[in-house]
């Protein structure tokens, strides 16, 4: 005996079966009343909306926008498509749903040729072109527009905003992200399988990250500063060094162009790469020291740091070595990673240089800067692939206000670059895909933060860009390289201190992670 449809089954259909059930209606004389828009959280604004546009004639089509086109900020919708869809499904008075893939409801219009399109009572008075285009299109197809009553104003972005820590809806987010781009276990295991013997030149400053451990804090004697007495220490290769150190760990065979130096810190570097078998190719007569950043912490808690080190830019002769070492080694790698902390090393001839290069032998080159020093992202033009902070992009733009997307499609205009991730900390990742059509609406995916537990920040974007780069090079989608990314600046930040991790550590963490089993 065959099963009675769902709800949901019932309502909602492809275009082509809503068109006829449209057709049958036109044929019986039947009023249709439509209305469109992202209801991301369905409150009582829209709840009398609805009911009102309903009243109005005798069936309710309700046309949805989909994740892809709603222009509200990087993490919106915050409901996903298939559940906006579904809690609609569940209201009486809408007899049908569409979702509409377009970036404005015309086409959807011009479809289903309403009788009456409702929108809300602020439209009335709205001089939005768009909106105006969609008004003509009704009344040009011999329809009516008309206003809701606007009795009960709610806003879902104000709710979003003020309520998001309490809807729990986080994990609901990354299962969809995860069903929606095919981000699955064999997914990311075909990902690292094909890591093995792709060979990556990172290059960058060498720095140290220090650590000193110290048993007990309280205020000095003699004046009201803090006191602490040293216990312990530990040495991490930090920037550069632990993004190729990270590349070594996922499978990958990397190497570190930099400059190092004389003295004892130059000497613990050189050991600390050789001791984890990456190849240093070095810039042979430049001076310039390794970074010292030392970070002082009672248990796990930093109470100050210390930097040591001077911005020292490439000679003439350096550059001229470094043009002369790229033509010679570029040939056997798969991949440039640039890492920029401000100290010098990237001026305008270091980068036009190594871009040349690279465009010669045809590499992708994948670039992150530090604010710390005062670098611009916006010095690397053409590359595949950005990944700075929000900070690090406001910063470059000179901006602190505009949304997301208007910074990103600046950023898009004067670079060219081809993908843009940016990382905001607790609020996690987002990466904006560029339009090849001017003007158009840039593509978007986010995913949360996985961490739980914060320790140390130190080092989470540069594992991040190292899974990035890794995954645009064996050909894996984006949203999979954004998800690996992820997963291992999670790691990163429940631990103190600067190492890279593990493919065990990485294996365990995707196990234990619900989104990678579904279905």
């Amino acid at each position: 005996m065959p099963t009675e449809p769902s709800i949901l089954e019932r309502k909602f259909l492809p275009p082509e079966q809503l068109v006829e059930v449209r057709e049958r209606l036109r044929s019986e004389g039947r009023v249709v009343v439509q209305c469109h828009g992202c209801f991301d959280i369905v409150h009582p604004g829209h709840i009398r909306y609805l009911r009102f546009a309903r009243e109005l004639g005798d069936v309710l089509i309700v046309s949805v926008s989909a994740d892809d086109v709603v222009g509200k900020g990087f993490d919106r919708p915050y409901i996903n498509e298939d559940l906006r869809i579904e809690n609609l499904a569940a209201l009486e008075f809408v007899d049908y749903l569409y979702l509409d893939h377009n970036s404005w409801a015309g086409p959807v219009l011009e479809l289903l040729k309403p009788d009456i399109y409702v929108k809300g009572k602020e439209y009335e008075t709205n001089a939005d072109p768009r909106f105006l285009k969609e008004k003509e299109l009704v009344e040009g197809q011999g329809g009516r527009v008309m206003y809701g009553s606007g009795d009960v104003v709610y806003s879902s972005s104000t709710i979003i905003g003020k309520y998001r820590q309490r809807f729990g809806m986080e994990q609901e987010r990354v299962n969809f992200f995860c069903r929606r781009h095919g981000v699955d276990g064999p997914a990311l295991g075909g990902l690292l399988d094909a890591v093995d013997s792709r060979r990556v030149l990172v290059i960058g400053d060498a720095i140290l990250d220090r650590y000193v451990h110290c048993a007990t804090s309280s205020v000095a004697n003699e004046s009201p500063m803090l006191s602490v007495r040293p216990v312990g220490e530990d040495w991490y290769l930090g920037g550069a060094a632990l993004i190729a150190r990270q590349l070594q760990a996922l499978g990958a065979d990397a190497s570190l162009l930099t400059t190092i130096g004389p003295g004892e810190h130059g000497d613990r570097f050189t050991a600390g790469l050789a001791e984890h078998s990456v190849e240093l190719l070095q810039l042979e007569g430049e001076r310039r020291p390794v970074y010292v950043k030392t970070r002082y912490l009672v248990e796990e808690t930093k109470v100050f740091k210390v930097d040591e080190g001077r911005q020292a830019p490439l000679s003439t002769q350096g550059v001229q070595a470094l043009a002369a070492l790229l033509e010679q080694q570029l040939p056997r790698f798969d991949a440039v990673i640039i890492t920029d902390f401000g100290y010098g090393m990237f001026g305008p001839e270091c980068v036009r240089v190594i871009e040349g290069a690279a465009q010669r032998h045809e590499l992708p080159i994948y670039v992150d800067v530090s604010i710390s020093g005062s670098s611009s992202i916006l010095k690397f033009r053409g590359a595949r692939m950005a990944t700075p902070s929000e900070e690090e992009l406001r910063f470059a733009l000179g901006d602190n206000e505009s949304g997301l997307s208007n910074l990103a499609s600046r950023y898009f205009a004067e670079c060219a670059t081809e993908k843009l991730v940016l990382t905001m900390g607790k609020r996690g990742v987002v990466i904006f895909h560029r339009s090849p059509q001017p003007g158009a609406r840039l593509r978007t995916d986010h995913v949360p933060a996985f961490a739980t537990h914060i320790l140390d920040t130190v080092g989470a974007g540069d594992v991040l860009l190292a899974a990035q780069a890794l995954a645009d090079v064996v050909g894996a989608s984006a949203p999979v390289g954004l998800y690996l990314g992820s997963c291992l600046a999670a790691l990163q930040v429940s631990r103190i201190g600067n190492d890279p991790v593990s493919l065990d550590e990485l294996r365990a963490f995707l196990e234990g992670r619900s989104e990678l089993r579904q279905g």
